[in-house]
């Protein structure tokens, strides 16, 4: 059994017994509630038959009896004289006698309750709820049956029975399905881990291979001159390279995963940014026989950003472009204003991507097919760019078709007070400003 399987029914226990026990008190509340509201009601009718006139003496029943016409009465008085020694029942039945009662004794487990309080007691085997009053030689009981009460209570208590039942069953699918939910983005973050150290063992292997396999070639050859290994040392240096910088990039995305690589976010100006991010790209197009334009407005355009950042994300999508752009090939840099966002594309005239692999481009270690494009890297420098877009609340898209080039675009949210109806500029000239 796998450690999230084990996890997921641990939790679905935990939840499940959670729920029960969150139903089992409301249960108990609502039990209890309605059980002391009912017996309450009883209570009130005991208190109302005390306070109702009464007239009686010693040799006269006390009270005409019940009627019975529509079955057993509900409520009883019984007088008790215990100078007499005896008592009386206004429904004789309800002591198996027609005559008053000589035996006292028979309701001395009454005459020990408290006046003026109604509590309950067994009486012949059956509940009722009693009530006394005390006069200057004699006791009056009320007494009111709660048959009806019981029976409303013990329906009460068989739906809540079956209500618990129900809801266990329904708190164990439900607690399963709140462990699946709250194990899912961890095991996808588990996931992803995995796949990650798994890339990144690969992508380390294989230039320590070649380090490794160009050092041992060395070393078996010790008295071979430094000009016939230069070419050795060339490919370790090459290699040693790339390894600096893929170590670099994992570091930013494991940061990135552990949420300790943050942005500072402060005012900056895209466009002198841009302009002295590319300067040097400009030279090296130059050089390698490539076009190169800049196309950004006189005037500033100010977002939130960090500068760090912003410069490692044009220095990756503008690498991309020159990497992947052949020569006599052409890059168009552009930045203009577009509603409340700064809108950045880098467009180039390379060999373009393929539909199969454009969805896949931001993810890590993704790589097209280098035998199309004749180029390798670490697969790393766009998630690292995506991540960087995220971090400052933007958004970043990617048009491309096989033979047509490739075109990044980039929204940034402009500066809160950032005018955002400035004419743009068209034409390389620069226009008035107009604000708001």
């Amino acid at each position: 059994m796998t450690l999230f399987r084990k996890t997921l029914i641990k939790l679905t226990i935990i939840n499940s017994l959670l729920l029960i026990l969150l139903l089992s008190l409301m249960s108990g509340a609502v039990y209890y509630y309605v059980q002391k509201i009912t017996y309450r009601d009883s209570t009130h009718l005991l208190e109302n038959d005390a306070r109702r006139p009464q007239r009686f003496g010693p040799d006269s029943m006390l009270m005409k009896r019940p009627d019975t016409s529509f079955g057993p009465p509900q409520s009883y008085i019984i007088i008790a004289i215990p100078d007499q020694k005896k008592f009386f029942v206004n429904w004789p039945q309800f002591v198996k006698s027609n005559k008053p009662v000589n035996n006292i004794s028979k309701i001395n487990f009454l005459m020990s309750m408290p006046a003026g309080k109604a509590e309950l007691k067994k009486i012949h085997g059956k509940t009722y709820n009693v009530l006394m009053e005390k006069g200057s030689n004699y006791y009056i009981f009320y007494i009111r049956s709660v048959d009806r009460e019981q029976m409303i209570l013990h329906r009460l208590f068989t739906i809540i029975i079956y209500g618990l039942l129900s809801g266990a069953i329904v708190s164990i699918i439900a607690g399963y399905f709140l462990a699946r939910r709250a194990l899912r983005p961890i095991e996808a973050a588990w996931d992803r881990q995995n796949r990650f150290v798994a890339d990144a063992s690969h992508e380390l292997r294989t230039p320590l291979s070649i380090i490794q396999l160009k050092i041992e070639g060395l070393l078996r050859q010790p008295r071979r001159k430094i000009q016939e290994t230069g070419e050795d040392i060339a490919v370790m240096l090459d290699e040693t390279r790339r390894l600096s910088k893929l170590v670099g990039n994992l570091l930013t995305l494991a940061r990135s995963d552990a949420n300790r690589l943050e942005v500072s976010l402060v005012s900056l100006d895209l466009s002198s940014i841009m302009k002295k991010v590319t300067e040097p790209f400009a030279e090296m197009a130059e050089f390698e026989e490539k076009s190169f334009e800049l196309a950004v407005p006189a005037d500033p355009i100010y977002i939130n950003g960090d500068e760090q950042r912003i410069h490692q994300l044009l220095v990756i999508l503008l690498d991309n472009a020159m990497k992947f752009t052949p020569k006599t090939g052409k890059i168009i840099v552009s930045c203009a204003r577009e509603n409340k966002y700064a809108r950045l594309m880098i467009s180039d005239s390379g060999c373009g991507i393929s539909d199969q692999d454009l969805p896949h481009i931001f993810d890590r270690f993704y790589q097209a097919d280098s035998a199309r494009t004749g180029q390798r890297g670490t697969g790393l420098g766009l998630s690292i760019a995506e991540w960087i877009v995220k971090k400052h609340r933007g958004k970043i898209e990617v048009e491309s078709a096989p033979g047509k080039g490739t075109t990044f675009i980039v929204q940034l949210p402009l500066r809160k007070n950032e005018p955002e109806d400035r004419k743009e500029d068209h034409g390389g000239e620069k226009t008035d400003d107009t604000e708001r």
